[in-house]
């Protein structure tokens, strides 16, 4: 079938299950989707190629519900779908595995497997998740159930990616550069389940830059450039030379530019002598102007460890450093590069670019010096240097403002290693310099190195490619166990060579690998979620022995009643406050929404009301306050607002509305409820049970249900999570409502112990809250803590308060005890977690 001129192939025997037909899409001025016709077949593998930006990962996006198309029809079993969100293309079979992987930080691995099949979440998944962990994953990048994201290299995210796609059971699983960070037995791996799966009949369609693997893997391969749909044909209608053409539109010539083609005999660029760090010691080598030095190794031989130490990023123990002859120190990052050490890392979204911003800012970050006037940068020169780089490095973007983020992956790439050559370096580090890069942008990179090299720049590559190695390098230098075990030049600089090199170096040893486990497991310790309970039942013993030494009514029956009221106070509000932390928000009015509470309790739980009237009014009270809540996190999202924004608004409207009902303190609140909560059962009174049955529940819900894990997972990353279905525009309304309820509750607990109607009374609670939660250990950006230890936050807080009076400390000694107290539990769990976590 021809449709606009495009060659497109159909299977004659079997109905695709999945159809895209006239897919468009557009942002802004930009057509990144032309109209694309794509039929994806079940028990097939189907490759599609093309440069960066030729739309892929749009049209992908587009598939999955992750983006709306601007025009077009996607087709499931015969069936046109209308409504289309991850959540529903997932449930109707499509899957994917995203080039960066979807994967929330702060969840562990199980955590994000039952986000998508909550059958993971329940008795049995652990074994599950490690059977099928086990059939992709090499021994150096498995990963356990119980591991966090955010612990992971960046091969086992992808490992991890790849099992949560294939979790729910995918009938079409579609692969977005899969194998970019993985060695050759990862790929082997990788393609034996592939074949597994295409002959169970299910429907792969795979992304890659390395088109080795496409020929080895596909059965029919699509070829896209700039949006618009070239090709489709089985894969034995190709021949390499095709492919490459098609992608780039014109026969892509040589690859690699000539090398030195003799040997160097200028001095030295770069030099260093007996360098030794962690990971690597005793490495000699020195770089000469038109020489182009690789670094090769297994993976954790130390070659990368040596890279980052020349950077100044990982610190470097014993030898010496000399560019052109003079020594150079590169303690940090900013020594090196100012001793003109420019570096290109091999993530560059957690180390290279700063995503939200622009390419013209992320272009001039690295040359702020050039571009500043008198110390204030010059917007028109900012916009000169950008467009100049722009163009020079052929990178693809709509405008200079463009943000980063918006561009593709081998675009982002350029940036970055545009940004580090047009700072003038005199060396230039590039770790893995084409990963995500296409083929036709590859030897653009390939190209300006050499041109740099030529310039006189020591230009050093650390890359897992040996064909990328054997091309592009003048000398390589070979890892193992830490220290140069080869040096190959010359002829010697071959594929074959390179890796005859690193399986014979890659001997049985102690190895820095089984160390960085044994400390993972001490680290493992340190950052779980009630490692801070540890920490603040420490403290608390410490400083309820210092007021008890001073007075002994300090353990008192009353004054331990006292204390238990009040904790049930700041434990209610703490839980609200944390279960917004958890979503990535915060809420500042909860501090005067209990005051507010405490107010209206004057009105509605006033004296001689009786015991059905107390009880409709406490409904009520709770209604309102989570109403109250609800309406906040609406405001969040359709006025697409900051909830610290949001919430300092009801700060004051809540306060100013306690003022209005309440000038003075006046009205007087039922006795009634401070007897139901000081009424005692088994010797415990009902508002510590209350508090205990509200932590359990809470802490039960926080870890081991859907929707729990779901608001986690906002918080961590709210992108990620909508590829996985969770929608931030459901989370945060609902962790807000939640908050306004308990917050009312804990503003009825403190309205019973005031007793009459105080318009000033709560306001203090919106940071004792925070101080409370971050004394329990959870992450103020989202995603992480524990209503267990926000329980002993708020304990250690209103034990400090209470402690201040019987050490006879005035009011401003406990503000200073309360912070102190912050400070130092805080600094012990980020001593503690760098300090074990490598």
């Amino acid at each position: 079938m021809t449709k606009k001129g495009l060659e497109i192939v159909q299977s004659a025997t079997q109905q695709p299950v999945v159809s895209l037909r006239d897919i468009r899409k557009v942002f802004g001025k930009t057509v990144a989707l032309g109209g694309v016709n794509l039929d994806i077949f079940p028990g097939e593998i189907h490759a599609i190629v093309g440069e960066n930006g030729a739309g892929k990962s749009t049209l992908i996006n587009v598939a999955a519900g992750v983006l709306p198309a601007s025009a077009g029809t996607i087709i499931v079993d015969g069936e046109a779908i209308s409504d289309r969100h991850p959540r529903k293309m997932r449930a109707l079979g499509l899957t994917v595995a995203y080039q960066h992987p979807a994967l929330p930080s702060h969840l562990t691995v199980l955590e994000c497997l039952s986000l998508v099949e909550p059958s993971f979440g329940k008795g049995g998944g652990a074994e599950r998740a490690r059977a099928l962990i086990a059939s992709i994953a090499s021994k150096q990048l498995s990963v356990d159930p119980t591991d966090f994201i955010g612990d992971l290299s960046l091969g086992q995210k992808h490992v991890t990616e790849i099992v949560r796609a294939l979790a729910s059971a995918p009938r079409v699983l579609i692969l977005d550069e899969p194998t970019e960070p993985f060695k050759e037995e990862d790929v082997r791996s990788l393609f034996d389940v592939l074949r597994s799966l295409k002959a169970r009949g299910i429907a792969i369609v795979y992304i890659s830059h390395r088109l080795h693997e496409v020929e080895e893997i596909a059965d029919r391969v699509s070829v896209l450039r700039d949006g618009e749909l070239i090709t489709t044909r089985l894969k034995t209608e190709f021949t390499h030379d095709d492919i490459v053409q098609l992608i780039v539109g014109k026969p892509l010539g040589q690859v690699f530019p000539p090398k030195l083609g003799h040997s160097p005999i200028s001095e030295p660029v770069l030099s260093v002598t007996g360098f030794g760090g962690e990971g690597f010691a005793e490495v000699d080598m020195e770089v000469k102007r038109g020489e182009i030095l690789g670094l090769a190794g297994v993976e954790g031989q130390g070659q990368r460890e040596f890279l980052r130490a020349i950077a100044g990023l990982n610190p470097a123990r014993s030898g010496s450093l000399f560019i052109h002859g003079n020594p150079v120190t590169c303690k940090n990052r900013s020594l090196s590069r100012n001793a003109g050490i420019g570096f290109v890392p091999d993530d560059r979204h957690m180390e290279g670019l700063f995503l939200s911003l622009s390419v013209q800012d992320n272009l001039s970050f690295g040359n702020m010096d050039r571009l500043a006037n008198g110390g204030l940068m010059s917007s028109d020169a900012e916009l000169s240097f950008a467009l100049k780089t722009i163009d020079a490095f052929s990178i693809k973007t709509p405008s200079p403002r463009t943000p980063v983020s918006a561009l593709s992956g081998g675009n982002q790439q350029k940036v970055l290693i545009a940004r580090e050559i047009s700072a003038d370096p005199a060396v230039l580090l590039i770790d893995e310099p084409t990963k995500g890069v296409d083929v036709g942008s590859k030897s653009e990179v390939y190209h300006q190195l050499r041109r740099l090299a030529d310039q006189g720049v020591a230009v050093i590559v650390a890359s897992s490619d040996g064909v990328e190695l054997e091309g592009l390098c003048d000398k390589v230098l070979v890892f193992s166990r830490g220290q140069v075990t080869k040096v190959l030049e010359g002829s010697e600089v071959n594929d074959q060579d390179i890796t005859a090199a690193n399986l014979k170096s890659s001997i049985a040893r102690m190895s820095t690998g089984e160390l960085h486990r044994e400390i993972t497991r001490l680290g493992k310790i340190v950052r779980h979620d009630y490692f801070p309970v540890i920490v603040l039942v420490a403290m608390s013993a410490i400083i309820a022995f210092m007021a008890t030494s001073a007075n002994a009514k300090f353990l008192s029956a009353y004054n331990i009643g006292i204390f238990l009221t009040f904790l049930g106070v700041l434990a209610f509000i703490s839980f609200g406050q944390l279960i917004v932390m958890l979503a990535g928000e915060i809420d500042f009015s909860v501090g005067p929404l209990a005051g507010f509470v405490v107010v209206l309790s004057s009105f509605w739980l006033a004296d001689g009301n009786s015991g059905v009237e107390l009880v409709g009014g406490v409904a009520a009270v709770l209604v309102l306050t989570t109403i109250i809540g609800l309406i906040q996190g609406l405001l969040i999202i359709r006025l697409n607002l900051p909830s610290i924004v949001v919430t300092l608004a009801s700060f004051f409207g809540l306060q100013g509305l306690s003022l209005l009902l309440r000038p003075l303190p006046a009205g007087s609140i039922s006795y009634s409820l401070s007897q139901v909560f000081g009424f005692q059962v088994v010797m415990v009174p009902f508002v510590a049970l209350l508090t205990i049955t509200a932590v359990c529940c809470l802490e039960w819900g926080n870890f081991r249900t859907q929707v729990g894990r779901a608001v986690r997972s906002t918080g961590s990353d709210f992108r990620s999570a909508y590829k996985l279905g969770i929608k931030r525009e459901h989370a945060v309304p609902l962790v807000f409502a939640l908050a306004g309820l308990l917050t009312g509750m804990g503003g009825i607990i403190l309205a019973g112990e005031v007793g009459f109607g105080s318009p000033t009374t709560g306001i203090n609670y919106s940071l004792m809250s925070v101080t409370a939660v971050v004394l329990g250990g959870a992450i103020i950006s989202g995603g992480r803590g524990s209503f267990v230890a926000t329980l002993f936050g708020a304990a250690l807080v209103q034990l400090t308060s209470s402690a201040a009076s019987f050490l006879q400390l005035g009011t401003e000694w406990q503000y200073w005890f309360v912070g102190a107290t912050t400070l130092l539990a805080a600094g012990m769990y980020a001593v503690a977690r760098r300090q074990f976590t490598t």
